[in-house]
């Protein structure tokens, strides 16, 4: 049998912009003064782990909570553009508030038919998917019997996690929610892969989001 690879697949902590409840781009993307206190806190409760590499999207926000974690093992991070947040097109920027007036229909689609729906500009939840397992899958090939921790962002992980799972992108709603820094672990091994740890928050004790 073949070493096992084991995946960290985490999900970027609270940016800035996270309160402002805003389809996200990649301007702007730096963590909140809470995002960096979860990222800490992550950081100590992995840090027992054997992780030898990181990885991250390259947006700021996913990079400094890579950075965070990685400093306690005293290892640098790799950005990978394929780990970037969804692409929201027109949507960048803008609040579900606003869209209820401007796109209503295609804030509908989103809601209950995510897996079908292409917003203006942007791309399809299929398109991240299948980037982002890529990219994974690329990550573990290189790093083939080691520890190695992921940063990518919410949607990016949760359609990541349904590829995983073998679940359909139709119920991504319904799928564990990978709030900020949640901890996924995969393992690898002989080209399976067995998920341990889905949606994980005990790193942040009574700090836990409701």
């Amino acid at each position: 049998m073949g070493d096992v690879t084991r995946l960290y697949l985490v999900a970027c902590a609270q940016t800035t912009l996270d309160s402002e409840g805003v389809f996200q781009g990649p301007t702007n993307h730096e963590l909140s003064r809470k995002g960096l206190s979860h990222a800490k806190l992550l950081g100590k409760h992995l840090k027992d782990h054997e992780i030898n590499s990181f990885y991250s999207s390259p947006y700021g926000g996913a990079f400094a909570t890579a950075s965070t974690i990685a400093a306690s093992h005293r290892r640098g991070v790799v950005r990978l553009k394929n780990l970037r947040e969804m692409d929201f097109g027109q949507w960048t920027g803008k609040p579900p508030s606003q869209l209820e007036e401007s796109d209503p229909d295609g804030l509908i689609a989103w809601q209950f038919t995510p897996h079908e729906y292409r917003m203006p500009g942007g791309e399809t939840l299929a398109e991240v998917q299948s980037r982002v397992v890529g990219a994974l899958e690329d990550v573990v090939s290189v790093e083939e019997g080691n520890g190695v921790c992921v940063v990518t962002h919410s949607i990016p992980l949760k359609t990541a996690m349904c590829h995983f799972l073998n679940e359909d992108l139709s119920i991504i709603w319904f799928t564990p929610r990978q709030e900020n820094t949640a901890l996924n672990i995969i393992a690898f091994q002989d080209d399976q892969a067995t998920v341990s740890l889905v949606d994980s928050l005990e790193h942040l004790g009574e700090d836990r989001p409701t």
